[in-house]
């Protein structure tokens, strides 16, 4: 399965990832954000993580965030 597209979504090239030892989420990045953000309310809810930008090729055992911001379609 290609990384290009993932159920419709466009997969940027760059993604977000939680920088603990136990993240298994790619994110979307925030574009509206200066650090790296998610676009999904992760960061919201998790006030302590820090993020890091990373090559979303380099992460293929991740999974992609199903929020609806990030790589998932609305909620059911």
């Amino acid at each position: 399965m290609s990384r290009a597209t993932f159920e419709g979504f466009e997969v940027p090239d760059t993604g977000v990832r939680n920088r603990s030892q136990f993240a298994d989420t790619l994110h979307r990045p925030d574009p509206d954000s200066d650090e790296p953000r998610p676009a999904c309310v992760e960061s919201d809810y998790r006030e302590d993580a820090e993020f890091t930008e990373v090559p979303v090729a380099a992460y293929p055992h991740y999974d992609l965030c199903q929020n609806p911001s990030c790589f998932g379609s609305e909620w059911w």
